[in-house]
């Protein structure tokens, strides 16, 4: 504990020398703006192609630069200050704590620090430490060197995992986009694809496979909520999309699924308060270990036409798979082999359409 406890205040003491240092280098900056912004530059190039002969020469001509240097890091100069001096302590203390012993016989004790005032041989160790952390201050320049060499290959780090998750983010909404368009473009998945425009389209389905962002999507809550269908492969959805349902025309297809409630409701609706309801049980699938799949199994139909609503008798169960899932898109194939792309209703449009 003891140990630790001086590291902290070792670290500390560090910060308040850099934060001093950044205090001063602040003023010379305001007063010599363009010079300084160049020797900062160049003293990075310095270290990041380890030409140390020219940092010593820098260095010696601002010295305070070499302080500058990791505070312009920013995070990649807080972390490799931090790391260096952790490392630095975690083996300068035990290292002093065993030499103590070695060369007097006695071992040193800590502890007496946390005794009342008076104690025997309380000033004694106080004095030890201090002169020993006095001497471990002369050192400083080790560890600011040692900081400085960290620094570029902890920027590189930095650098290259940011851009990697944004990028992929970014990535993944373009190619939603597109998908959307070629979607539009076939009226739904009415009129076939050409060749190009299959192609584009079974790369991108692939694409954003590898993009899924949600782990065990089929008992995610992501998956829940009201879906609207923008693209299929059912004939039979498709044929009432491009007919209508008794002369009413199509307005839309969405589904209602509630994975925690167990219920999913597929709704083909027309105009004149005319739609087509088939409801049905859902569940993850317990044996799939991606969790991507999912079973369903229909439970109610009913059709209504204009004022008219006719039961009808639901007949057949299956499954689907989620190819992507995210807040907004849902790509799935099920047990025929048929694909849907579905957008997420809005929660302000739902409420004003349920």
């Amino acid at each position: 504990m003891m140990r630790l406890s001086l590291s902290v205040l070792l670290l500390v003491s560090g910060a308040s020398a850099l934060a001093r240092c950044h205090s001063t280098r602040t003023v010379v900056a305001r007063r010599t703006s363009g010079p300084v912004a160049t020797v900062r530059s160049s003293l990075f190039d310095l270290v990041e192609r380890r030409d140390f002969s020219g940092l010593v020469t820098r260095a010696g001509q601002e010295p305070a630069s070499l302080l500058e240097l990791v505070k312009d890091a920013g995070v990649a100069g807080a972390i490799a200050y931090t790391v260096v001096e952790l490392s630095f302590f975690a083996i300068a203390l035990p290292i002093g704590y065993f030499a103590w012993h070695a060369s007097t016989g006695e071992w040193l004790q800590p502890l007496l620090l946390l005794r009342e005032d008076g104690v025997d041989g309380k000033a004694r160790v106080l004095g030890l430490l201090l002169s020993y952390i006095v001497l471990l201050k002369s050192l400083f320049p080790v560890r600011l060197g040692s900081t400085l060499l960290l620094t570029p290959t902890m920027k590189r780090l930095l650098d290259g995992l940011q851009p990697v998750a944004v990028g992929a983010s970014e990535r993944a909404e373009a190619l939603k986009s597109e998908l959307l368009e070629l979607a539009s473009a076939s009226r739904g998945g009415i009129e076939p694809f050409s060749n190009d425009e299959q192609a584009r389209f079974d790369s991108i389905v692939k694409e954003l496979t590898a993009f899924t962002p949600i782990p065990s999507p089929a008992s995610s809550a992501a998956f829940s909520g009201e879906w609207e269908c923008r693209w299929t492969t059912e004939s039979e959805l498709n044929f009432v999309v491009d007919k209508g349902l008794l002369g009413q025309p199509w307005v839309r297809t969405y589904q209602i699924i509630d994975v925690a409630g167990g219920k999913l409701e597929n709704v083909i609706e027309c105009v004149g308060d005319s739609c087509l309801r088939v409801g049905s049980t859902i569940a993850p699938d317990d044996d799939d270990e991606e969790g991507r799949r999912f079973n369903f199994s229909f439970d109610r139909c009913a059709l209504r036409w204009r004022s008219i609503e006719v039961p009808l008798p639901p007949v057949g169960r299956g499954w689907g798979v989620l190819v992507y899932l995210d807040e907004t898109l849902r790509i799935q194939c099920d047990v025929r082999g048929d694909m849907l792309i579905a957008e997420k209703v809005p929660p302000k449009r739902v409420t004003g359409d349920a």
